[in-house]
């Protein structure tokens, strides 16, 4: 199918989503952890063997039922594609845990190359916010990378303690220009809730990482902004079931949103940044995709929202620098989307053009990468 029809196909299914544009029933493959669910995606009319997607959902409560991820998966789908959507249990209960993960995204790839809807020589990965750092880990593996034509990931993150020091201030910054923007504290609340136990000095903190796990499911529940001001009453309410200690650094790290400013947070705020991303870092060394990104051998592009206010745009950039020349397909920055806060308010009927017309090279670039190699290029791995 040529590129142009996929992409319009694509465009329809996206902005008319209805049930007639694809078909979607559950599946199950095989995990390491043991048997997987998933969602399984394919077009209304199946015409043959089809490209495939393996699409990763990132640390949200509705997980692969995510309204925008069930969108863009039934779009891809009804562009011709057989589309697989895993569900990672622990990501939807708020538990990183990438050593489980990530087998668990490279059983998902063997399994969707292995299905009878897809063409041979590999499918593509795609993942989302956390899901798209470690997708990438995931397709580093050498035996993977045998099922793979291509990666995107959008929204992800480089550096973890550059993640950190955003969602807890706001600042980020990128060959010496520094930007300053009312983070999403979602994030943070994640991560405390996992690891705020293991910083020292917090140890006995146990009853503010229940607190901080229950407001991040409230919020992923509610699907209300977690920095928005009408989470505040919210915030109140899981602060004044805490007491002395334990109530402080709930309201350190869940504050109201009439609390952040330019000029940073407190000095202990400050402080917790680094030492929580360090206690990440030492309980699941897979959050640091440093050591991974050099041995990508499969065609690669990383995309960003401009405004994001989960995952600053500029740790987009640094995952592209730390990507291989050959590997490096395309970075794209765009005005348009992003996975949290942020929008594209300002750019003017010009600048929407502009973003418009990026944004679909951006998308035809995307979809390009999972359609098989034409004759006589070789694919990145031998037909199964």
């Amino acid at each position: 199918m040529l590129a142009a029809t996929r992409l319009a196909l694509f465009l329809r299914a996206y902005l008319r989503p209805g049930p007639s544009v694809a078909r979607s029933t559950e599946t199950r493959f095989d995990a390491d952890s043991g048997g997987i669910s998933a969602t399984f995606h394919l077009p209304a009319r199946r015409l043959g063997e089809m490209p495939g997607w393996v699409i990763l959902h990132g640390l949200t409560r509705t997980g692969r039922a995510h309204p925008a991820l069930l969108r863009f998966s039934r779009a891809l789908a009804a562009a011709g594609h057989a589309v697989m959507v895993p569900e990672i249990v622990d990501w939807r209960e708020l538990r990183v845990r990438p050593a489980v993960a990530v087998p668990l995204i490279r059983a998902a790839i063997r399994a969707l190359d292995e299905r009878e809807e897809t063409e041979p020589g590999g499918v593509a990965l795609m993942g989302f916010s956390f899901g798209a750092t470690q997708g990438l880990v995931a397709a580093a593996d050498p035996e993977t990378a045998r099922h793979l034509r291509g990666v995107a990931a959008w929204g992800g993150y480089r550096d973890l303690h550059r993640l950190f020091r955003f969602g807890l201030s706001g600042h980020h910054e990128l060959d010496g220009r520094r930007w300053a923007v009312p983070p999403d504290p979602y994030g943070g609340w994640v991560m405390a809730a996992n690891y705020l136990t293991r910083v020292p000095g917090y140890e006995g903190r146990e009853a503010a990482a229940t607190a901080l796990r229950r407001l991040a499911v409230e919020a992923g529940d509610s699907e209300v902004y977690a920095g928005s001001a009408a989470f505040d009453p919210v915030k109140a309410r899981h602060a004044e079931t805490l007491t002395g200690a334990d109530r402080a650094v709930f309201e350190l790290l869940a504050p109201p949103s009439t609390a952040w400013s330019p000029d940073g947070r407190s000095e202990e705020a400050r402080a917790i940044a680094p030492a929580l991303a360090d206690a990440a870092l030492d309980a699941e060394p897979l959050l640091d995709p440093g050591p991974h990104l050099g041995r990508l051998v499969t065609p690669t592009i990383v995309a960003h929202g401009r405004d994001d206010r989960l995952v600053p745009f500029t740790e987009a950039i640094r995952l592209s620098r730390a990507l291989p020349n050959d590997v490096l397909r395309r970075t794209a920055i765009t005005g348009l989307f992003s996975h949290s806060g942020g929008t594209p308010e300002g750019l003017g009927m010009g600048g929407l053009a502009r973003e418009g017309a990026r944004f679909l090279g951006l998308l035809r670039a995307i979809l390009a990468l999972a359609v098989r190699p034409v004759e006589g290029q070789p694919s990145q791995r031998p037909n199964r």
